[in-house]
């Protein structure tokens, strides 16, 4: 589609917003929800609060989806992009500031260090014994091609090994058959300690096979390749890092070079190699916004976030323009002067959460303690208008799974508050887990309860939640998340084109055409839905002279201090952990 085409669709705005309103209801509850919770406090905010209400509906859809318009328009005019290096993402960037300066805000822009890795020269890996043999390395372009025989694992550190002794780890299979589980698990390392560890692609994530090796004492890792079927047999370059960062390095290769090296060690050889990789961080900052209400107690602070770039194959105008395009409306809602707020709100518009969280962890672990102490509360409000939605909350206390992780104390209430929401107006909703997908990740390592709802992304939706939320069942939330057709279009339509990775992606031509009648509208319905959530709980902790109970009060002095300086440990939306 042409950049005028996509242009055209902002005159549609109005129509597809009214049809929406009219089709907007409530359904059932799918598994693992829940309905309101009675016993606020009687200086907190409810649901049926006059202010609260107003403050709701003054947060329209219309005004959100003003703000989608600008951000299409600023992607459409950069490549259709607005990812943290590019010139959409700082267009976007002073789209936000402009808007805020006109509501009357003082916005600040804030750098944060993104560090750029880079290999200062070739890795070197040869085999030593039983047979020397120099094998050629390769970087990113050598990605799954047969040009080169292994690829340095970004975010590797600088290591010289020479004569290293190789130590094939538990797990794998020899011949290949698929599903590897090899270094899975710590007991597959048993012995490594000393060795470089060699491991066979699989089933789980690299930087998980990297990080376990490490935990072990191995001096570094070999990834190879499984070699299973034609696509799994050259290198590849995978972009991750583990959560401890990496002290040892890691590569991959081509299956061709990991077997020589397992026949070697199964005929008892003592395979040795000359190891070597050259990796270096360069810090580089770059801007993201926060803007605080003038009024409100700033020993006690709100931060509302959502975050400002997109990944590189899209314009991001649900992910996470619904998000930056809500903030942006409360905070003109806000500026009207119709609300008095007993708490100081702090908005802000993250960078470089596509790239791993960078922007806002880099952001709560440089908090001093007193700044931490500060803040009452996070909400997260990333991806609000998915096509195929859900109501998702996050599982604050963590008690809506046996594996669900519980945030920080307080986190409970925070969910709470949202799920009272929803109940009152007749609608229900999911549990989330906290999985450390987003942007509340740096603020709950600092102790501080944090929440937010979520629309979906690139799970699928089942025929329970189908029932309940409407949409298509085996189609993704979000059959656009991270492609190009999160656009403008596909939020006011609900109509992700054919081609749409998540849409019906096992089905017919057929199925395909069935699914996007069924989600047609979604997107709107969502971002109405999600809208208000996001609305009332601003509202409520903003508000309410004592939103937690003294209790959560009381355990705020005693919140841990983070881990200072940058992380770069969380993968995020944009940086999927690759197998």
């Amino acid at each position: 589609m042409n950049t005028a085409s996509k242009l055209l669709i902002a005159s549609t705005t109005s129509v597809v917003l009214a049809t929406a309103a009219a089709s907007s209801g409530s359904g059932a509850v799918q598994t693992a929800t829940t309905t309101a919770h009675p016993g606020h406090s009687a200086h907190s905010v409810t649901p049926s609060n006059p202010q609260a209400k107003k403050f709701v509906k003054g947060v329209s859809v219309p005004e959100i989806t003003d703000h989608q318009v600008a951000l299409q328009r600023i992607a459409s005019l950069n490549d259709d992009t607005r990812e943290v290096f590019s010139n959409g993402y700082q267009e976007s960037l002073d789209y936000v500031v402009s808007t805020l300066r006109d509501a009357g805000y003082q916005p600040q822009v804030d750098e944060f260090n993104f560090p750029f890795w880079a290999e200062t020269q070739p890795p070197v890996l040869n085999m030593v014994a039983p047979t020397p043999k120099t094998y050629v390395p390769g970087d990113a372009e050598d990605d799954n091609l047969p040009t080169a025989d292994f690829i340095t694992m970004a975010n590797s550190p600088t290591v010289e090994l020479t004569n290293a002794p190789v130590f094939p780890v538990g797990g794998i299979l020899d011949p290949p058959t698929g599903g590897s589980d090899s270094g899975c698990e710590a007991g597959d390392y048993t012995g490594v300690s000393g060795k470089v560890a060699l491991v066979q692609r699989g089933t789980c994530a690299f930087v998980d096979k990297w990080a376990l090796a490490q935990a072990a004492g191995a001096t570094g890792v070999i990834i190879y390749n499984e070699g299973n079927t034609p696509e799994r047999q050259n290198p590849i370059f995978v972009d991750n890092q583990p959560d401890v960062p990496a002290t040892i390095a890691a590569v991959i290769t081509s299956y061709t070079l990991g077997n020589e090296l397992l026949q070697a060690y199964k005929q008892g050889q003592n395979p040795t190699v000359d190891l070597k990789v050259y990796g270096d961080f360069t810090d580089r900052f770059l801007p993201q916004v926060i803007a605080e209400t003038r009024g409100g107690d700033p020993n006690h602070v709100v931060v509302v976030g959502a975050h400002l770039d997109s990944v590189p194959a899209g314009p991001g105008i649900n992910d996470d323009g619904s998000g930056t395009g809500t903030l942006l409306a409360q905070a003109e809602e806000l500026a009207s002067g119709h609300y008095k707020l007993r708490n100081k709100i702090r908005f802000m518009w993250f960078g470089a959460e596509e790239n791993g969280l960078v922007g806002s962890t880099y952001y709560a672990h440089n908090l001093s303690q007193a700044e931490v102490d500060k803040i009452d509360v996070m909400l997260d409000y990333d991806m609000l208008s998915s096509a195929n939605y859900i109501r998702g909350v996050y599982d604050g206390d963590g008690n809506a799974a046996p594996d669900n992780p519980a945030g920080p104390e307080g986190s409970g209430k925070v969910e709470q508050v949202f799920d009272d929401w929803f109940s009152a107006q007749g609608l229900e909703s999911s549990r989330r887990a906290f999985d450390g997908r987003s942007d509340y990740v740096g603020f709950t390592d600092r102790g501080i309860p944090s929440g937010g709802i979520f629309a979906g992304a690139e799970g699928v939706k089942t025929a329970e939640e189908a029932a309940i939320y409407g949409g298509a069942a085996g189609s993704w939330f979000d059959p656009c998340y991270h492609q190009l057709c999160d656009n403008l279009i596909t939020v006011l339509t609900g109509v992700p084109p054919l081609d749409a990775d998540g849409l019906a992606p096992d089905g017919t031509e057929a199925d395909k055409r069935a699914a996007q009648r069924a989600m047609a509208g979604g997107a709107i319905k969502s971002l109405t839905e999600l809208s208000a959530a996001a609305s009332y709980a601003v509202y409520y902790f903003a508000a309410s002279k004592d939103p937690f109970g003294a209790k959560t009060h009381k355990v705020d002095k005693a919140r841990k201090a983070g881990k200072a300086g940058p992380s770069y440990t969380w993968h995020g939306h944009g940086k999927p952990v690759r197998r």
